[in-house]
C-alpha cells in the first residue's frame, strides 16, 4: 500500500467488517486512543463497527478502539492450518507449556477474545497463543513434488475435478501461503491449502517404473502394457507428465505420476518375496506362497529375474514388479519356527516348535543352517518359515535407538532417551519389560527401539562422564575428576562406586559413569602412534601388561607393560595402549614382509618359512617349534602375522584344484577351467552352482581352491586361445573388449562389450579373463 501511495496511486479507504483480522500500521507510534493494553506488533479481528473512522477491535489484552485509518488487514489464521512460533518472540504470552520453539502445532479454533487454541502431538489440551506471535510454517517449496491426501472429501477452495490422490507439482505459494498445483490433466492449475496435500518422493529422469496393481485402468490409455511393464523415465514436463521408455516398444509412453510407482533397485542377493498387492505373479505361483522368501539370482535386461528358493531345484521366474525386498537372516541371528506353521518346508528334522536356534550359517538359495543347542547335526530352515527373536536377555542393558529421533517409544519419553534400562523380562511378542534405577516400576517397549550397550561389571575402574553438570542424586562429596572401583551392581542398573579418598560407597546412575580404560594382567597390548620411543621399545610394539601403578592408594593411571627384549618394564599413561589379540601355542606365524631383520634373528629361516608356536614367555617372546639339533628361533610379536587355515565358504567362488585328477564324484560338464560359486555347504562337503549346469554339482572342499570373482564395473576381454564361447561369439571375436554389468548367482556374466548397442553379451566366466590393460 505505501509504494503504491509513493507512486502516486491512491486506492479508496479500506473498508472493514466484523470479523476481519486487522494489526496496528507499521507508521503508527501512538494511537488516537492509546494501546489500551495492545501492543504495536498485535493483532486482533473486528468486534464491531461503529462507524466509518471507529472500529472496535478484540485483542488478547482484551477489547481496544481504533480509528479505520490506523490500522491495516492481514490474512487470517483458520482452523486446521499448521503454524508454529515466530523466530522473534522470547517468550510467548501464555508460556511455553512443554513446547519447544520449533515445534508445529495445528489451530483447533480462535476463541471470542482473539486467543488462538494450538494442538501440539501428545498434548492433552490445546495450548493459547497470541495470533500474533504465531505464523503459518511454509512447508512447501515451488518445484516439490505433492500429493493431494487421499482423505481428502472437500477442499477450501473447491475441489473441482481433482481427484484425491493425484500427484502434481507446486507452481506457485500466494501470499496467504495457499498454493497452486500443477496437475497433468489439468489445463490450469488448481489452488488449494497447504493441509490438503502432503510430501511424496519425487520421480526423476532415469528411474525404472511400472503402473501399480491398484490401478486397473491408467488415465493414459495402455497402448499394449500390462502391470508387469517396466519402463524408464526420460522426461518429465512441467506439470509432472511422464514420458516413459518400454523396451520393445517403438514410441514413448505417458503416463500420470499418480498411476504409477518407482521399481526397487534389485540386485543379484537380494532377499525378496512376492507383494501383498500382487494377484497373480507373471508366470503364475507354481509351488511359491505369499509367505516364502528367495534370494534374486539372476535379472534379466527386460525385467524378468530368477529367485533361488530353498525348496525348489530350479529358479522361479518372475517380474520385477512381482517382489519387494524383506531383510535379510544374518549369522549369528536367533530364530524359532513361526508359530502359525504346522509343517515346514524343510521338514522338522527331529525339532518341534519350541525349538529355538542360532543361524550359523546361510545357503546361496536362502535356507538357514541352524545350531541348536544340545544337537550335533545343523538343522535346516525355509526363511519363509522362520521368525527371528530378539536376541535380547534377561540382565541385558539397554537404550533407545538413537536413530528413533523425537519419536515416541511408549514410556521411554519419560525416562530419557540417553538413560539406560535393564531387561526384567522379555515376552513371546517381541516386547521387553526394562527396569530403571532411577524410575518405580518396570515399563514395556518393543525390542525394535532398542539397542544393547556394554554392561557394567564388578571391579571396573570407572569415571564421571565427559561433559556431566551435575549426577543424578548429587555430587556427595565427589569431584568432576574422581575415580573409582565398582562395587556392586543392582538389577536395575544401580552402581555402587568406591572412590579413592571418599569414605563409604557412593550410590550413582550408570549414565553418570564411563569406563576407565584399563588392562589386566596378562593382557596383550600395543603402543599406539602417539606414544614416544623408549629404549627399543616404540610405536607398534607388542607387550604383556605386568601390572597397573599407584601412588600411596590411588591409581596413577600408568600401566606397566613387559616387552620381550628389555630387563625393565616399560611404565607409561593407559592412553598410549590398546589391546591386540592375544597370539596361542600352536598357532602358526610367519615374518612381516616388512621386517628386514628379526629382532632376535633369522636362524636360518627367511620370509617364506611358516612357524608354529611352541612357547610364549611372560613378556611376549615367541618361541617357534624347531627340528631337533637345529638353532632355536624366537620372534617379538610384533613382527609376525598370524597365518590362518584358508577355509572356504558359501559364495566363494571356486575351481577344480590343478592337483585333482578326478574329482571324487566325477567330472560331469565340469572341467580344470569351470568357474563356479559355493551354494551349500555339509562337512567336508561342496555343492557348486555352475552356469552350465541346473543342478548343483557334488565334490569335497579338499578338491576345490578359492579364486578371484568377477565383479559389476570389472574390465573383461574374451580369453586367448577360446575356439567357441559357451553360448557363441554372436558378434564378438578375441579383440572385443568390454565391462561386466550383471553377475548372477551361479557365475554367468553379462557384458557390455565396446560399439554395441541391445541386449548384454552372455558369457561363461571361464571364457573371460580380466583386461589388464
Amino acid at each position: 500500500m505505501e509504494a503504491l501511495v509513493n507512486r502516486g496511486v491512491h486506492l479508496s479507504s479500506t473498508i472493514f467488517e466484523v470479523g476481519d483480522w486487522v494489526k496496528f500500521k507499521r507508521t503508527v507510534t501512538t494511537p488516537t486512543y492509546g494501546w489500551q493494553g495492545a501492543r504495536p506488533k498485535s493483532v486482533g479481528f473486528v468486534q464491531s463497527v461503529l462507524d466509518r473512522e471507529n472500529l472496535v477491535v478484540s485483542f488478547c489484552s482484551g477489547e481496544v478502539r481504533v480509528l479505520a485509518n490506523e490500522v491495516v488487514k492481514v490474512i487470517p489464521l483458520d482452523r486446521g492450518q499448521h503454524v508454529q512460533l515466530k523466530e522473534d518472540v522470547k517468550e510467548p504470552r501464555f508460556g511455553w507449556r512443554g513446547q519447544s520453539r520449533d515445534s508445529i502445532g495445528t489451530v483447533l479454533c480462535v476463541d471470542d477474545d482473539g486467543i488462538l487454541r494450538v494442538g501440539f502431538p501428545g498434548a492433552s489440551r490445546g495450548w493459547k497463543a497470541d495470533p500474533s506471535e504465531m505464523e503459518r510454517v511454509e512447508e512447501f517449496k515451488v518445484g516439490e513434488w505433492v500429493r493431494i491426501r487421499p482423505t481428502l472429501t472437500s477442499a477450501k477452495h473447491g475441489l473441482g475435478s481433482v481427484t484425491p490422490g493425484s500427484i502434481g507439482i507446486v507452481y506457485c505459494i500466494r501470499p496467504d501461503s495457499s498454493l497452486l498445483i500443477e496437475l497433468s490433466y489439468l489445463p490450469n492449475p488448481w489452488h488449494c491449502e497447504p493441509e490438503e496435500v502432503e510430501h511424496v518422493a519425487p520421480f526423476r529422469i532415469g528411474d525404472r517404473v511400472c503402473v501399480k496393481r491398484s490401478v486397473a485402468e491408467p488415465r493414459y490409455a495402455w497402448g499394449g502394457e500390462t502391470h508387469h511393464s517396466v519402463g524408464r523415465i526420460s522426461e518429465i514436463e512441467n506439470d509432472g507428465l511422464l514420458i516413459i521408455d518400454i523396451p520393445n516398444r517403438p514410441i514413448p509412453w505417458q503416463a500420470d505420476p499418480s498411476d504409477m510407482e518407482k521399481v526397487e533397485d534389485f540386485k543379484v542377493g537380494d532377499w525378496v518375496r512376492v507383494k501383498a498387492s500382487v494377484s497373480s505373479p507373471k508366470y503364475g505361483w507354481e509351488d511359491i506362497t505369499r509367505n516364502s522368501i528367495g534370494i534374486i539370482h539372476s535379472l534379466e535386461e527386460d525385467g524378468d529375474m530368477g529367485i533361488a528358493f530353498c525348496f525348489r531345484s530350479k529358479p522361479f521366474s518372475c517380474s520385477v514388479t512381482d517382489v519387494e525386498k524383506v531383510p535379510p537372516f544374518e549369522i549369528g541371528q536367533e530364530i524359532h519356527v513361526m508359530p502359525s506353521v504346522t509343517q515346514p518346508r524343510l521338514g522338522w528334522s527331529n525339532e518341534s516348535p519350541a525349538s529355538v536356534g542360532k543361524i550359523v550359517r546361510i545357503d546361496m538359495d536362502g535356507a538357514l543352517n541352524v545350531r541348536v543347542t544340545g544337537r550335533q547335526s545343523l538343522w535346516k530352515v525355509s526363511p519363509g518359515d522362520a521368525e527371528r527373536l530378539s536376541g535380547f536377555e534377561v540382565g541385558d542393558w539397554v537404550r533407545s535407538k538413537p536413530s528413533l529421533g523425537t519419536r515416541p517409544s511408549y514410556d521411554w519419553n519419560s525416562v530419557g532417551k540417553e538413560s539406560l534400562a535393564v531387561v526384567h523380562s522379555v515376552q513371546d511378542s517381541g516386547y521387553l519389560e526394562l527396569a530403571c534405577c532411577f524410575r518405580k516400576g518396570k515399563w514395556i517397549t518393543h525390542y525394535t527401539d532398542v539397542e544393547k550397550v556394554p554392561s557394567f561389571k564388578v571391579g571396573q575402574y570407572v569415571r564421571f562422564r565427559t561433559g556431566l553438570v551435575e549426577p543424578r542424586w548429587g555430587w556427595r562429596g565427589a569431584q568432576p575428576d574422581s575415580r573409582g572401583v565398582i562395587t556392586s551392581i543392582h538389577a536395575d542398573g544401580e552402581v555402587r562406586v568406591a572412590f579413592f579418598g571418599l569414605p563409604g560407597l557412593w550410590r550413582g546412575d550408570p549414565v553418570d559413569l564411563e569406563i576407565e580404560q584399563m588392562f589386566g594382567v596378562g593382557e596383550w597390548v600395543r603402543l599406539k602412534e602417539n606414544a614416544d620411543n623408549w629404549k627399543s621399545v616404540g610405536p607398534g610394539s607388542v607387550g604383556v601388561v605386568q601390572g597397573i601403578g599407584y601412588e600411596g592408594d590411588v591409581w596413577d593411571r600408568n600401566t606397566h607393560v613387559g616387552f620381550c627384549g628389555e630387563q625393565e618394564r616399560w611404565v607409561g599413561p593407559t592412553s598410549h595402549l590398546k589391546r591386540v589379540e592375544k597370539l596361542l601355542v600352536g598357532q602358526k606365524v610367519r615374518v612381516k614382509q616388512n621386517v628386514k631383520q628379526p629382532r632376535f634373528g633369522w636362524s636360518g629361516h627367511t620370509h617364506a618359512g611358516i612357524g608354529t608356536i611352541s612357547a610364549i614367555d611372560a613378556d611376549g617372546k615367541l618361541r617357534i617349534y624347531t627340528p631337533a639339533g637345529s638353532k632355536a628361533w624366537m620372534l617379538d610379536p610384533s613382527e609376525v602375522d598370524l597365518v590362518e587355515e584358508e577355509e572356504l565358504h558359501i559364495g566363494d567362488w571356486v575351481k577344480v584344484r590343478a592337483s585333482v585328477s578326478t574329482p571324487t564324484h566325477q567330472w560331469g560338464e565340469v572341467n580344470h577351467l569351470s568357474l563356479g560359486v559355493v551354494h551349500r555347504m555339509e562337512d567336508d562337503n561342496l555343492w557348486v552352482a555352475f552356469c552350465f549346469t541346473e543342478r548343483l554339482w557334488l565334490c569335497k572342499a579338499c578338491e576345490m581352491e578359492r579364486v578371484r570373482p568377477f565383479q559389476v564395473g570389472d574390465k573383461v576381454r574374451i580369453r586367448d586361445g577360446l575356439v567357441s564361447p559357451r553360448w557363441g561369439w554372436g558378434m564378438e571375436t578375441h579383440a572385443s573388449k568390454g565391462q561386466v554389468t550383471g553377475v548372477d548367482a551361479n557365475g554367468k556374466l553379462r557384458i557390455k562389450f565396446r560399439w554395441r548397442e541391445g541386449r548384454p553379451w552372455i558369457g561363461d566366466p571361464a571364457d573371460i579373463v580380466l583386461d589388464e590393460n
